[in-house]
C-alpha cells in the first residue's frame, strides 16, 4: 500500500492494481476569485497521474474538491483510460447530473454502505450540508479520510469511530476555510486555527491512528477583498510544532511524496517546501464592477429560481409571523459602485435604498450571488464581504441562504417542519457566527 501526496486534498491511494485518486484540484481560482494554490501541478504532471490511477473519488461539491476546470481539462483522458468515478449519493443532482452529461462513468455511493474497488473496500460517511468522508481498507491497513469534515466533538469522532472502527492513518484539514468577520477580528481566526489543531487532537485521541496526514488546506485567500484572512491561517511549520511529542506520527507531505512508513526526515523537507510556498507573494485577484441594471437582471433570474422551488406563501407568511425572523428584507451595499441595495425575495423586490447595509461587498459579488445558486455558500467560503452592523450577516443569512437549503433537497413550505435537524443545525451555525462577531476587538 502506497500514499501518494498530489495537492491540497488530493492524494493516490494505491495497492495491488487498484489506485484511488482523491478530490483532484491542481490549477485555477476557487471560490469566485477567492481561493488559489499554494502551489500548482502542471498539465503534464497530472496526465501522467492519471495514467496511473483506476478510480477518483469526490468527497463533496465545493470547487476546491469538485473541480469543473480539471474535468473539463483532462476528461478525454479519464474516458479513454475508464477511470472510474466515485461520488456521494444524494437528492442534490448537481454534481452527479454533471459529470454523467459529460459521458463519465459515475457510481454513487449510498452513505455507510461497503464498495469494493479492485482491492479497496470503501464506505463512504455522511458529514453536515455537504461533505462527506471516505473509510478506504487496504488489507490489513485502514486510512480514514476526513477531508473538510467538522468532526470537532469527541461525540462526534466516536460517531464515526463507531460507524468505521478506528483508523491506521488519518488525513484530515488543519487550517480554518471561510470568513472570518474582518480585518480587525483577528481574534476570531487565531481561536479558529486553535480550534482546527484541538480538532485534530480529538480525532486522534478517539481514532486512534498511528500516522497523521494533515492536508486539504494548502491554500491562501487570494483576493484583494480577503488577503487579511491568512494572518492566523495554520501553516504545515504550525501543526508540525503543535504535535511535535503527540503519540501519533505526524506526517506532513509536500507534491511527489509517498508514504508507507513515517519518515521524519520527509516530514521536515515538506514543512521547509510549504513553508516556503507561504511565505512567496500573492498575486492577489479583482473583481469587475456590475451596473445597477445588471445587478437588477440577475436579481430577477434568482428570484425565478426561489420562488420556482420554494413555497412563496410559506416565504411570506413566515416573513410575518416566523419567531426566528426569516426571509427580513437584506440591505447590501456594493462599495465599489456606491450603491445600497434592499433585497426582499418573499415580496420579490430589488430596489435602491438609503438604509443603513447589513452587509457590503463588491457589485460582483451581488452579481454572482444571484447567478448561482451556490452564491451565498461561497461568498461565506471566499471571505469577500463583510458585516456592516450588528447582526447583519445573520439577517442576511436567513434570507440569503435559501439556495442553501433548496441544494439539500429542501424546499421551504410545509414539509420544512420535518428538517428540524437541518434547520437547527444553520440556526446554531449562525448563533456562533454572531457569538464572534459581538466579541470582536
Amino acid at each position: 500500500m502506497e500514499i501518494e501526496f498530489v495537492n491540497h486534498a488530493s492524494v493516490r491511494i494505491a495497492h495491488a492494481g487498484t489506485a484511488l485518486l482523491t478530490d483532484p484540484w491542481y490549477a485555477g481560482p476557487a471560490f469566485h476569485k477567492g481561493w488559489s494554490l499554494l502551489h500548482k501541478t502542471p498539465a503534464a504532471e497530472v496526465e501522467a497521474l492519471l495514467a496511473r490511477t483506476t478510480h477518483i473519488w469526490i468527497s463533496h461539491e465545493h470547487p476546491d474538491h469538485f473541480s469543473p476546470a480539471f474535468f473539463a481539462a483532462h476528461g478525454d483522458t479519464i474516458k479513454a483510460r475508464g477511470i472510474k468515478l466515485l461520488f456521494q449519493k444524494i437528492a442534490d443532482q448537481r454534481v452527479a447530473g454533471f459529470l454523467r452529461a459529460k459521458g463519465f462513468d459515475l457510481t454513487e455511493m449510498p452513505f455507510g454502505t461497503s464498495l469494493t474497488a479492485g482491492s479497496l473496500t470503501l464506505t463512504c460517511l455522511k458529514d453536515e450540508f455537504y461533505d462527506s468522508a471516505l473509510s478506504i481498507r487496504v488489507g490489513d491497513t485502514h486510512i480514514l479520510n476526513l477531508n473538510d469534515c467538522a468532526i470537532a466533538t469527541r461525540a462526534r469522532a466516536e460517531e464515526v469511530r463507531d460507524a468505521v472502527g478506528p483508523c491506521d492513518i488519518l488525513l484530515t484539514q488543519f487550517s480554518y476555510a471561510a470568513w472570518k468577520g474582518g480585518p480587525e477580528n483577528r481574534v476570531w481566526r487565531e481561536e479558529a486555527a486553535r480550534e482546527k489543531l484541538e480538532n485534530i487532537r480529538i480525532q486522534a485521541e478517539v481514532l486512534t491512528p498511528s500516522t497523521v496526514i494533515p492536508f486539504a488546506s494548502f491554500v491562501a485567500f487570494a483576493n484583494t477583498r480577503n488577503a487579511y484572512l491568512n494572518d492566523a491561517a495554520n501553516r504545515a511549520s504550525t501543526v508540525a510544532q503543535a504535535f511535535a511529542d503527540a503519540p501519533f506520527a505526524l506526517q506532513v507531505m509536500q507534491p511527489g511524496d509517498t508514504f508507507t512508513a513515517p519518515d521524519a526526515e520527509a516530514s521536515q523537507a515538506a514543512v521547509a517546501f510549504w513553508e516556503a510556498k507561504a511565505e512567496a507573494p500573492l498575486d492577489l485577484m479583482e473583481y469587475e464592477s456590475r451596473s445597477p441594471g445588471t445587478l437588477r437582471e440577475a436579481f430577477e433570474g434568482w428570484d425565478e429560481r426561489v420562488h420556482r422551488n420554494n413555497a412563496t406563501w410559506a416565504m411570506r407568511l413566515a416573513q410575518l409571523a416566523s419567531p426566528i425572523r426569516v426571509f427580513q428584507p437584506v440591505t447590501v451595499h456594493c462599495d465599489d459602485i456606491g450603491e445600497t441595495f434592499s433585497i426582499d425575495i418573499a415580496r420579490r423586490r430589488f430596489t435602491r435604498t438609503e438604509a443603513p447595509a447589513d452587509l457590503t461587498m463588491h457589485s460582483e459579488s451581488l452579481w454572482f450571488l444571484f447567478s448561482n445558486s451556490f452564491g451565498f455558500d461561497t461568498l461565506t467560503v471566499n471571505g469577500c464581504l463583510e458585516e456592516s452592523r450588528p447582526g447583519g450577516f445573520s439577517r442576511a443569512a436567513r434570507s440569503l441562504a435559501i439556495e442553501n437549503l433548496n441544494n439539500l433537497g429542501i424546499r421551504f413550505g410545509p414539509g420544512l417542519i420535518f428538517e428540524r435537524q437541518v434547520i437547527g443545525v444553520f440556526l446554531e451555525r449562525l448563533r456562533g457566527v454572531s457569538a464572534r462577531m459581538h466579541g470582536k476587538g
